[in-house]
């Protein structure tokens, strides 16, 4: 992979960062004009050049926010669904609390856009996108406040800094955790204390009706706790993003392509949860998710679906099928898995992150038992390609592990006796095929990453490498 567009956004991502950025402008300065309109003494005493200087100011906001985007959140703006939800996230935070602050400016929930983000993206992009949604409640209230000569800039301070402090705290200490109640827990406890902060303020400020405040502030703050919670599975659903929760539902026996496989290929699903427990155990040692490894390694065969006959582990009797096949038409079936498991994960909207395995696990490697077959049944020269997988090779760290778990496991579990001396030599011969196939050119793991990997499979297999016991009775205990 070239390492400088490595990190340069394609057109097609400008583009539709562009049409996000579009929408959520509009959205936005359509609310705040309508906004202003609601005001009777701006409404009646300024002028369209008000609104208009009003709506460049916004604007330029806006594109400050999409300019830091373009030049330091790359990674973000290549994944248009994440850039969607983060934009989505802010324009209901803003437009909730303009139109709130008619009822109560201690109603605004100023902290939603973190409370939204945190599960979804990192710690900074949640952070820099709260900052800037509350930038623009305060510049757009400031303004209602100086031309509808309200002179309470104190309350609108004081919701500023609670929004930011608080989601600061919560974009980086309300972590994405599969636990949806540890999350809520988080989220109240960072709530609470922001309700003390500021009615402590207004207080401070000899604000009246402090009972009436004490309880806007409760509601409105501790109330986005729970519309997060709540909109959360929406959000998750609606852009088809992943999150550790999301992972842990996919990964449930219950879900319809983890049941088919259950049902319908029984010792595919079987080699899928040895690949998930290796493939877990190793990114959590090269510092990846270990939840996105697991799902990854659940769906990387289900292209086996459509075929579950022609693979070995499927075939309980030892009756294999591909003996009265010829070479070439058993490498077509079983190269395609690659490419039906992809298409089977877009039928049930599967997130691309882990469909995207599919068709990398394998890389572009041969069939050599097939291959090998093909030029023992001819003098003639066997074209390598028509043995070749489907696919891509791996472009992430996750495609690398499922790839070297994947094949270890597999092998294995054909060798006999294997002892740790025999599955290192194995480990490393696989991993140095890999390499010199150019397999891992276009993904960024590293030889120590590599290294890691082979270490924690063999750790991982060490349990299988003893004698178990025999007992008196005949058992093996």
């Amino acid at each position: 992979m070239d390492p400088v567009n490595k990190y340069r956004a394609s057109k097609k991502s400008v583009f539709a960062a562009l049409g996000i950025f579009a929408l959520s402008a509009v959205a936005l300065l359509t609310a705040i004009i309508l906004k202003f309109a609601l005001v009777q003494k701006i409404r009646t005493e300024h002028t369209l050049a008000s609104y208009l200087i009003l709506s460049v100011v916004t604007f330029t906001i806006l594109l400050s926010y999409f300019f830091y985007v373009m030049h330091s959140r790359v990674q973000l703006v290549q994944n248009a669904r994440l850039l969607a939800v983060t934009y989505f996230s802010m324009t209901v935070t803003v437009i909730a609390c303009l139109y709130l602050e008619i009822v109560s400016v201690f109603l605004m929930p100023v902290m939603l856009t973190a409370f939204l983000l945190a599960p979804l993206t990192l710690g900074r992009d949640a952070f820099v996108s709260n900052v800037f949604a509350n930038l623009l409640i305060f510049f757009v209230l400031a303004t209602q406040n100086y031309l509808g000569d309200n002179t309470d800039y104190y309350k609108i301070i004081t919701m500023f800094a609670m929004g930011v402090i608080g989601g600061t705290a919560t974009a980086y200490w309300v972590s994405s955790d599969a636990r949806r109640l540890q999350y809520v827990m988080k989220g109240l406890l960072v709530a609470v204390i922001g309700v003390m902060a500021a009615f402590t303020i207004v207080v401070g400020f000899g604000g009246d009706g402090l009972i009436r405040t004490l309880g806007f502030l409760s509601l409105g703050t501790i109330g986005q706790v729970l519309l997060a919670s709540i909109m959360q599975p929406i959000n998750e659903a609606l852009f088809n993003l992943l999150t550790n929760t999301r992972l842990a539902e996919l990964t449930d026996h219950k879900m319809p392509l983890v049941k088919r496989l259950i049902e319908e290929a029984p010792g595919t699903f079987n080699h899928s949860l040895a690949v998930a427990n290796f493939a877990e155990m190793c990114a959590t040692a090269i510092g990846e998710n270990p939840y996105l490894a697991r799902a990854c390694a659940y769906y990387h065969d289900v292209g086996k679906l459509v075929n579950p006959q022609f693979f070995k582990e499927n075939q309980p009797t030892g009756e294999n099928p591909h003996d009265g096949l010829l070479p070439e038409v058993s490498a077509e079936i079983i190269r395609s898995h690659t490419v039906e498991g992809k298409r089977l994960c877009d039928e049930y909207r599967i997130p691309h992150e882990i469909s995207d395995i599919t068709i990398e696990h394998h890389g572009t490697l041969p069939i050599y038992v097939f291959l090998n077959k093909a030029k023992q049944l001819t003098d003639a020269a066997v074209e390598k390609n028509a043995y070749c997988y489907y696919g891509r090779t791996p472009v992430s760290k996750l495609a690398a592990i499922i790839m070297l778990c994947d094949s270890s496991e597999a092998a294995i579990r054909a060798m006999d006796n294997p002892d740790p001396e025999r599955v290192d030599a194995l480990l490393r011969k696989l991993i140095a095929d890999r390499i010199g196939d150019g397999q891992f050119d276009d993904c960024d793991i590293s030889l120590r990453d590599l290294d890691t990997i082979r270490q924690t499979i063999i750790n991982g297999f060490g349990g299988q490498f003893h004698k178990r016991l025999r007992y008196p009775d005949g058992g093996d205990r």
